[in-house]
């Protein structure tokens, strides 16, 4: 496996640490995705079993949203770039996608199948339980930022906002 990649995992705040030999099994179930500007990794509501690592480029993450006329459009919530990862519910067990996934620049994706991730996991429960420990503090900490918009949405619907 390209020595980038042990690199480029090493960033990844998923596999957090794990020793170098522990970021080689990962690399070693890693295939490649390479997609092209503007092209969609997946859609909100898609079905998915790959957790997704940028190996190279930008992805956009973009939720559909309600507008002021009823319809539905893509917003931008995120911007994910090298080292970072995406789609890692699907560690979690199957569930739709929540968000569509688009790249930005020409893009270089690692995919890990969750049942490729389960298998090793299987030899090596150490690996497990650091992803699991690590995604649960990452969830942890948007469900607090999630919570903090949410209460302020909430407070300015009801006009606490803006009051002097």
């Amino acid at each position: 496996m390209n020595k980038s990649v042990v690199e480029n995992l090493r960033r990844v705040e998923l596999l957090s640490g794990l020793s170098d030999e522990e970021l080689l099994q990962i690399a070693t179930i890693c295939k490649v995705r390479r997609l092209g500007a503007g092209q969609t990794v997946f859609n909100e509501g898609d079905e998915g079993d790959e957790l997704f690592i940028i190996h190279e480029g930008c992805v956009r993450i973009a939720i559909n949203t309600r507008t002021s006329d009823g319809s539905f459009a893509p917003s931008t919530i995120n911007m994910l770039y090298s080292g970072q990862s995406f789609g890692e519910m699907v560690l979690l067990g199957g569930a739709t996608r929540s968000a569509t996934v688009s790249c930005v620049d020409p893009c270089v994706l690692l995919v890990i199948r969750e049942r490729d991730f389960a298998a090793l996991c299987d030899r090596n429960p150490r690996i497990g339980y650091l992803v699991m420990r690590n995604m649960a503090a990452d969830l942890a900490y948007k469900l607090r930022s999630s919570n903090l918009l949410l209460r302020g949405n909430i407070r300015w619907q009801q006009g606490e906002l803006g009051k002097r």
